[in-house]
């Protein structure tokens, strides 16, 4: 059977009122209310992970992509990192933005740094832009795409 839409992309952090903040007063998101997954066995069934327990934040980013953020308070994380950007399970949310090295600079005030340089492409779809991934402290990656 074919996929329809996509709903959202859902990303676990560490502190969600912090990351939510990001969204909004960086990125330009319009942020829902943050709400408590009802605690009971729903989650865990959906999640595959017993006992789960979670707070929610649905955020919708200009152009209408919606990203749900989720920082689990049960069970007790395995990780205090993301996975790097070639490590199995490695993601990263793609943005378009008008200067990238304007973002990036934004992004500093909530703790992203360039995880490496500033690219200017020579080719493929993206041909004359600029690139580059920021990264948390905790390893939440973006990818910025846009002009200087």
């Amino acid at each position: 059977m074919p996929v329809t839409r996509t709903i959202h992309t859902g990303f676990t952090v560490l502190d969600l009122e912090a990351m939510q903040r990001f969204f909004v007063e960086c990125l330009g998101a319009r942020a829902g209310e943050i709400r408590q997954i009802p605690v009971g066995a729903t989650l865990g069934h959906i999640t595959g992970v017993p006992g789960a327990q979670a707070r929610t934040v649905m955020l919708t980013l200009p152009g209408d992509h919606v990203v749900e953020l989720l920082q689990y308070s049960a069970p007790h994380s395995a990780t205090t990192q993301a996975p790097r950007p070639c490590d199995i399970g490695g993601a990263h949310l793609a943005l378009e933005v008008d200067s990238v090295a304007g973002t990036a600079q934004a992004a500093q005030r909530f703790g992203f740094e360039i995880a490496g340089r500033v690219q200017s492409l020579s080719g493929g779809p993206f041909a004359g832009r600029c690139v580059a991934y920021v990264r948390d402290g905790h390893g939440f990656t973006l990818e910025l795409i846009g002009g200087p």
